[in-house]
């Protein structure tokens, strides 16, 4: 009789120890299985070059400029930051856009990264607001009698925008009071331009480079009159009706809500957030521009959002729902059916095709329309519970979902099992550039995997001999590497603990023929291949 593994796999909590798959494990600690050797995972490495902050609690890193190595932006203080490049084609003042930190932000990198670290130095507030009055309109004082005015004369208002040196504009102020114009052509009388007092350009953190004026005619559209700095007074329409400009494009480019978080970049230049139960979308490459009536309401405060292949997944204190649409303006959410909410926002990871997230009874896969507990063939309530999830954190990272929570962390891939680590972490960054974990360990920042192999364990499950079988006499672990540590249960008892020093078949201790249960626990930091152990050496191969 022969007892081997190889091919090993992580660990299935839920199930009893006698009824684990043959190669399925107890416990799995430390362990890189994707080859289906013991591998062991490596520490965290130090990380050099990163600004010192206080207590950091958010990493990202601009991957461009700085002699290919980027910056990188540190938030302290606890803050949860969500960043997003500019989806501009061509931008060419690299904007960053960022929520979590107050208001919603943006800044050129030129502006972000300006100064000595730790970055983002300066940014501006995220939109353009309207001005807070209405321009003020009065005749010239050479206008001729109302029953002079040429039958050319309109009754004509005016709106007013600020615009960004980023080039964003705003949406308008309130219109002036009507007054009649016409254009100074040919015979008409005197005095038809159109004296007006500009509205002050709004105070705070804008950027405001310019204000544009707006002129409306005769119940048409508004259209471009002029472009003037931002501290400019007044001015004199004189402006004939042919040479208007464009229309008025921002008439609902509202700003975002001050109060939104999560902000997620979409296909098609789209970026969404929310805040309380709503879910917000920015005008298609127009990041600065966020209407109104671009907003979804839902039944229950949003914790989260994740963009899928699927769609963007909406997590909330209720059931999740799926947001899906080409345009800004025609997104469609509907209800996944099924009764989990989310119980931790940074929990919630993009995986491809589908988003897992933390709920109170496991992890929840959404995929396209459907969703169900990922984890229920893994782990009971009870088991998951214990985890506190509340805590987790997590990063879509080689391709596993990769998860820290209060006292370690594990990776969760659908129909592989669960593998822990005696790993924490209070927070971290996955950079797509370099292919590297960040992560916050100790106030201080580490890379997963740089560091030296774990001491890694592995048991198996527990098999079951039949009574009058022959005892166990002999064992051979093969692997990369030794010395590996072989420790040998029998009946729940440790009856061998030894190191194993090369890959020789090795005597077992006799006296062990009526023991029932028997399990095989390996440990170290070299790479195992398989173990045998076997009631004769002619067994072993």
């Amino acid at each position: 009789m022969k007892l081997q593994h190889s091919a090993f796999r992580g660990e299935l909590p839920i199930l009893d120890a006698r009824l684990l798959p043959e190669n399925n494990a107890q416990v799995a600690r430390n362990l890189y299985l994707r080859r289906g050797t013991l591998k062991p995972e490596r520490a965290p490495g130090a990380v050099t070059g990163l600004p010192a902050v206080a207590d950091p609690a958010t990493l990202y890193r601009y991957p461009n400029g700085n002699a290919g190595a980027g910056f990188w932006f540190v938030w302290g203080m606890g803050k949860q930051v969500d960043v997003v490049k500019s989806p501009l084609a061509n931008d060419e003042w690299h904007r960053v856009y960022w929520t979590g930190d107050g208001v919603p932000k943006v800044a050129g990198i030129d502006v972000a990264t300006s100064g000595t670290p730790p970055y983002p130095s300066t940014a501006y507030t995220l939109g353009m607001p309207a001005p807070t009055s209405a321009p003020q309109v009065a005749a010239p004082s050479n206008r001729v009698p109302l029953s002079d005015h040429p039958d050319t004369a309109v009754e004509t208002a005016y709106v007013v925008t600020v615009v960004s040196a980023y080039g964003e504009e705003g949406p308008p102020s309130n219109p002036s009071a009507a007054i009649v114009r016409w254009d100074m052509v040919d015979e008409a009388p005197a005095g038809g331009n159109v004296e007006i007092t500009l509205p002050a350009a709004p105070s705070g953190a804008y950027n405001v480079t310019a204000k544009r004026l707006y002129r409306v005619e005769s119940g048409g559209v508004y259209q471009f009159v002029a472009e003037v700095s931002p501290g400019t007074s007044s001015y004199t329409d004189s402006v004939p009706s042919e040479s208007l400009g464009r229309a008025l494009p921002s008439t609902e480019w509202d700003g975002p809500d001050a109060r939104m978080i999560g902000l997620t970049a979409l296909p098609n230049g789209i970026l969404a957030g929310f805040f309380e139960n709503t879910l917000c979308f920015s005008e298609a490459y127009l990041p600065h521009a966020w209407p109104v009536g671009y907003q979804l309401a839902f039944p229950d405060d949003i914790v989260a959002i994740a963009s899928t292949a699927a769609g963007l997944v909406v997590v909330t204190e209720g059931q999740p729902h799926l947001v899906s649409g080409s345009s800004p303006e025609a997104m469609a959410q509907i209800e996944l059916d099924v009764n989990q909410s989310c119980v931790s926002r940074r929990s919630l990871v993009d995986m491809g095709e589908f988003a897992l997230y933390a709920s109170p009874d496991g992890l929840v896969a959404a995929a396209g329309r459907d969703a169900r507990v990922a984890t229920r063939e893994v782990m009971s309530r009870e088991q998951w519970q214990a985890l506190k999830p509340e805590t987790i954190h997590a990063y879509r990272y080689d391709g596993r979902y990769l998860a820290f929570y209060e006292s370690g962390c594990f990776t969760f891939t659908p129909g592989e099992g669960i593998e822990f680590f005696d790993i924490t972490a209070s927070g971290g960054y996955y950079d797509i550039a370099d292919d590297t974990l960040y992560l916050i360990q100790d106030a201080g920042i580490t890379a997963w995997g740089k560091g030296d192999p774990l001491t890694f364990t592995w048991r198996s499950r527990l098999h079951e001999i039949p009574p009058g079988a022959a005892g166990f006499t002999c064992a051979k672990v093969i692997a990369r590497d030794y010395p590996v540590a072989l420790r040998l249960f029998a009946d729940g008892e440790a009856v061998l603990d030894l190191s194993v020093k090369d890959a020789q078949m090795f005597r077992l201790p006799a006296g062990y023929t009526l023991n029932r249960d028997w399990e095989i626990e390996l440990a170290g930091t070299h790479e195992v291949n398989s173990v045998q152990i076997a009631t004769s050496p002619t067994e072993l191969v």
